[in-house]
């Protein structure tokens, strides 16, 4: 089993050996102790080489206790596994501690939409667009049969499977105002937000991630009703997960619905599933949350104070807290330590040894320490999350401030946190290539964002960093890589996204591309082609200027710009959806939602009827 953290129903490992301050080294059973930590901490590469060497350094940490720095003594304190972090931070010269940034807080607001990135000097924080601004048309390229992807292969030949970017009208109008859309990697629901505040969802709703008063499967955009503690507050943003659904106010207030069987929804309670929307808990006092992101079954939301929270799944790390907490139900069954409420995650680890390009790295990982680090930007693939620290502020108007560095945590598969290895992380760990460097130094990272198991990073002067795997063939980027192809054609990349199998890029010049594998459409292509190994262009988006766009399973979604007569003109040549082909999508989906009803009906009766026939 690979965990590096401890069951709730266990005791901390090494635990017995552990020594208080009024110990001395000669009561130190060294030789058991030691030993079986040396030869732990060497299979999970992250211990020395001598048991000798690690009795030697608890001996050391035994009769210089109360010398110790308060950070020092917590970092011994917290688990066993800090004890060989000290070690490696003793030998090792070029840790940095104690050097505390001066970050650019708090974190903005009421936003909505990204636009051109600042190039302020002293702040180099993304510029956003508030509530009440001008909108835009929402536009989907991707099948609108949410009952049959993953699930059911069919020919992809309906009216309603579009192959093509094509307007969904909202409100009987081609343009209801819409400046954010949301979907994720995991989920086939999706959700737009106008600028009014209003929320409009549809897609996939089995598990009543769009609210009990909506039918199992949803075609076409349709109004949520959302309960607030004020009716003056608006909904600026969003997140969705596989079964879940999170909303944030612009008093900073996160409401969930959906599926909470990890507790995802972050409610503080272990209910299955939350039939419409519920104020989730964050720990603390006056937490103003900024942003929240969803992977498949945990959340995460960032603070006004740059403060990271997460809940859910604990089982490869998601929730950045140092352990997964798997633990045996019964003989036969593991279960993990997941998490029902938002909660604060405040440790942050690096490797001071690691290589920006080469072989495995197998340098120890450390803990930050004397640092309170403040994150901007979040974005959670399907177990996986990828964070950009906050921006810093200059002490002098000669000095250049510190560049924004990079973290990631969780599922390492393919390569997705860009380490060089395929290795889950407990902990947001430093990603050194993309934290370091002169280059880095004036092409700050101002955004994030993750496929399924892949990652990317987006610069201030509108380049990609792309790592990981999107694709079922070919090898996965284990670290970092730029795209070439669009930063050596003067491409600026203004917005970014992966979805199951796909990444979107749209520039600054009107210009979106895409590759990866579109079974559904969702490349935007057209019905002749479905897969792209490079970024190809999307000709049917050419002229139009993407506001925002995302990437889900089997569909993508973006928000056209609508402000003068060259945006009407470009939107006029979308494909548009007529009403044949609307009603052809709702008996669809009916027929779907009840033989799935039957089906699980026939489940129940069977399991009943056994249930009878034990007892007699």
């Amino acid at each position: 089993m690979e965990s590096r953290g401890r069951g709730i129903r266990g005791k901390r490992r090494g635990e017995e050996g552990r020594l208080s301050s009024s110990s001395t080294s000669t009561t130190v059973p060294a030789t058991p102790v030691s030993t079986a930590w040396a030869d732990f901490m060497r299979e999970e590469g992250m211990g020395g080489s001598s048991a000798a060497a690690v009795a030697t350094m608890a001996a050391a940490t035994t009769t210089t206790a109360t010398a110790t720095t308060p950070a020092t003594t917590t970092t011994v304190m917290e688990s066993p596994t800090k004890l060989a972090d000290i070690k490696i931070k003793k030998k090792t010269t070029k840790v940095e501690t104690g050097t505390q940034r001066h970050y650019a807080l708090p974190l903005e607001k009421d936003w909505l939409v990204d636009s051109k990135p600042s190039k302020s000097k002293k702040s180099k924080t993304s510029t956003k667009k508030v509530v009440g601004g001008g909108g835009g048309v929402l536009v989907q390229t991707g099948t609108l049969d949410c009952s049959s992807v993953g699930r059911t292969k069919r020919q992809m030949n309906q009216s309603y499977d579009l192959f093509h970017p094509t307007v969904l009208e909202i409100d009987d109008t081609q343009n209801a105002d819409i400046c954010k859309v949301i979907t994720s990697s995991n989920a086939c629901h999706s959700l737009a937000i106008t600028t009014t505040g209003k929320v409009y969802g549809w897609g996939r709703n089995e598990s009543q991630q769009l609210t009990q008063d909506l039918p199992v499967n949803v075609g076409t955009p349709t109004l949520l009703d959302i309960p607030s503690s004020s009716s003056n507050n608006k909904i600026i943003d969003g997140a969705v997960g596989k079964s879940h659904t999170l909303l944030l106010d612009d008093q900073g207030q996160v409401w969930s619905v959906g599926s909470n069987k990890c507790g995802q929804c972050g409610i503080k309670s272990s209910i299955d599933l939350v039939s419409n929307f519920r104020k989730a808990v964050v720990l603390g006092k006056n937490v103003f949350v900024v942003q929240v992101s969803c992977g498949e079954q945990f959340s995460v939301a960032l603070s006004s104070d740059g403060h990271l929270y997460t809940t859910g799944s604990s089982e490869f790390g998601q929730l950045g807290n140092g352990e997964t907490g798997e633990y045996f139900v019964t003989a036969s069954k593991l279960a993990f330590a997941n998490c029902n409420l938002f909660t604060r995650r405040s440790v942050f680890c690096h490797s001071p040894g690691e290589k920006n390009y080469g072989g495995a790295n197998d340098a120890k990982v450390v803990p930050l320490v004397g640092e309170d680090i403040a994150l901007q930007h979040v974005a959670c693939g399907k177990n996986h999350t990828v964070a950009i620290e906050a921006s810093c502020q200059s002490t002098t108007d000669d000095e250049n401030p510190t560049p924004p560095r990079v973290f990631t945590w969780g599922c390492g598969d393919y390569g997705c946190l860009g380490h060089g290895k395929q290795a889950d992380e407990y902990y947001p760990r430093l990603l050194g290539f993309l934290s370091t460097g002169h280059l880095w130094d004036s092409n700050n990272a101002v955004s994030s964002a993750a496929g399924a198991h892949c990652s990317m990073v987006l610069t201030e002067r509108g380049h990609v960093y792309y790592w990981g795997k999107h694709r079922s063939v070919g090898e996965a980027t284990m670290r970092p890589s730029l795209l070439e192809e669009l930063a050596n054609n003067g491409h600026i990349v203004t917005h970014v996204d992966g979805g199951a199998q796909t990444v979107v890029c749209s520039t600054a010049n009107a210009v979106t591309v895409s590759w990866g594998q579109g079974p559904h459409g969702e490349l935007g292509y057209g019905p002749d082609q479905k897969s792209s190994s490079r970024p190809k262009f999307v000709s049917s988006l050419d002229k139009c200027r993407i506001m925002d766009m995302s990437c889900g399973y089997g569909h993508t979604l973006f928000v056209i710009q609508n402000d003068d007569q060259d945006d009407k003109e470009a939107i006029q040549e979308l494909h548009t959806l007529d009403e044949s082909t609307l009603e052809e999508l709702q008996t669809l989906l009916e027929s779907s939602a009840a033989q799935a009803a039957s089906k699980a009906a026939a489940v129940a009766e069977a399991k009943a009827a056994k249930g009878r026939s034990k007892k007699r």
